[in-house]
């Protein structure tokens, strides 16, 4: 008896029993198939009925149509769904239009019309508007011309029929019962897919929260550590000098000259974990800044920096207040591009420059930081943003920095933005939305020179 029940009448269903996920996968397919055994079922009583009131056309009609939707029942059954779909609506909305016109127009056959409506709105997937509208607008326009007019495919061709007022009660009770279904099937559909995402979000909620207090800690972790491990690396630097300065012999001192490098790096790489940590946990701090002044204090700070004394830098700050700005993150940005134009500078040149412009205009502040150094590669311009990428095998940073200059611009809802030629320089441009404080600064536009 278990063939009766609708559930086993897919083999989509009777695989997926028990299985919601792949149910809700093959639900408009399932139900295509449904509704093709009950139409067949459907189509072959009728059939019956009409031979028992003594008719000869009503039942080659029903029969015709029982097989016709069994064929389609086949088809998508044996997997080619949506070709099932497109034959089935073609067939109904065809055959019924020949079918009513044929007939008695007092047995209502033309009000299946709102059932294949239905039967097209959820029928197809959502990746099939183009057909759910099409064969919806179909059945519309035939339903209206089958009402609203005497038309006949065979001109005044027509068929009688026995008891009108039953066939019609028939026929309007099951047009109306299968249109209820399909809107059942609606509902449900919807209830289940709003669940479904009522059920994705709180777990989507949840992993974000899990996921930002893992940020959190980690982030408090690398801030922590980093401070941390400077104590042990000072102290390792501290001896390295002393050793540097007091040892005569020159294998050992190449050997500490190394030792030194190496300290270098590493105490570079933990203030680099340290900007991030600070960039990542605190909020903006806004305070007046006088953009010249700190222009100058960043490059002051890289007077001891290897090779910038070989290195023209120039300034071109327009500002005529001071910027309402996060001072903090402002001269983390700047250190990161000026340190890398530095570090990648063609020394060969003639003339090596660095030119730092600075302007506020229509409420942001312009940094344009270019230089005539090494330049980027094309093919690698896209990643020098990336967390650890490195250009070259020979890099010696931690390619933390300009990650960190991304995401502090971003932090400062600002934006960023990269043009370089290989071989002939670079030009970093970034924009910090800024208000213009109360107190105005001396215009003070000159070159400075390390």
């Amino acid at each position: 008896m278990n063939v009766l029940h609708p559930g086993n009448w897919s083999r989509y269903s009777r695989d997926f029993s028990g299985d919601k996920e792949g149910q809700r996968k093959y639900k408009r397919v399932i139900l295509l198939s449904q509704f093709a055994m009950f139409g067949t079922v459907v189509g072959v009583l009728h059939a019956l009925e009409d031979l028992v009131d003594g008719l000869f056309f009503m039942p080659l009609m029903d029969f015709t149509m029982a097989v016709s939707i069994f064929i389609c029942y086949l088809i998508n059954e044996n997997g080619r769904h949506k070709l099932a779909r497109i034959i089935l609506l073609s067939f109904l909305n065809i055959f019924f239009f020949v079918y009513s016109s044929l007939a008695h127009h007092g047995l209502g056959i033309y009000m299946y019309y709102f059932a294949w409506v239905g039967l097209a709105a959820v029928v197809f997937e959502i990746n099939e508007n183009f057909y759910r509208f099409f064969f919806i607008g179909l059945s519309i326009v035939l339903t209206i011309v089958l009402f609203a007019t005497d038309f006949n495919v065979f001109g005044k061709v027509t068929f009688e029929a026995i008891d009108l007022e039953r066939s019609f009660i028939i026929n309007f009770v099951s047009s109306i019962t299968v249109l209820v279904f399909f809107i059942v099937f609606m509902v449900n559909m919807n209830e289940q897919s709003e669940n479904k995402l009522i059920s994705l979000a709180s777990e989507i909620k949840t992993k974000n929260t899990e996921l930002e207090k893992a940020n959190r800690e980690l982030d408090r972790f690398f801030y922590s550590a980093s401070h941390d491990l400077k104590i042990p690396l000072m102290d390792i630097k501290g001896a390295i000098n002393t050793a540097l300065a007091e040892n005569k012999n020159e294998e050992v001192l190449a050997y500490f000259e190394v030792l030194k490098e190496r300290a270098q790096t590493l105490d570079n790489f933990l203030l680099d974990i340290i900007d991030y940590a600070r960039n990542s946990q605190t909020g903006l701090r806004l305070e007046p800044v006088n953009i010249e002044v700190l222009v100058d204090d960043v490059i002051r700070n890289f007077a001891f920096t290897k090779d910038a004394d070989k290195i023209k830098f120039q300034t071109d700050v327009n500002c005529d207040y001071l910027i309402e700005t996060d001072r903090v993150r402002l001269i983390v940005i700047l250190n990161n591009i000026i340190s890398n134009a530095i570090k990648y500078h063609s020394l060969e040149k003639r003339d090596p420059w660095v030119n730092i412009q600075a302007y506020y205009r229509e409420r942001k502040l312009t940094l344009i930081v270019s230089d005539n150094g090494q330049g980027i590669d094309a093919e690698l311009l896209p990643k020098i943003f990336d967390m650890f990428f490195r250009g070259t095998n020979q890099s010696k940073g931690s390619g933390l920095g300009l990650y960190i200059v991304k995401e502090t611009v971003e932090r400062m809802a600002g934006d960023i933005s990269v043009q370089s030629d290989f071989g002939k320089g670079t030009i970093f441009t970034l924009t910090i939305p800024a208000t213009l404080s109360t107190t105005p600064v001396v215009k003070r536009k000159r070159v400075t020179v390390l």
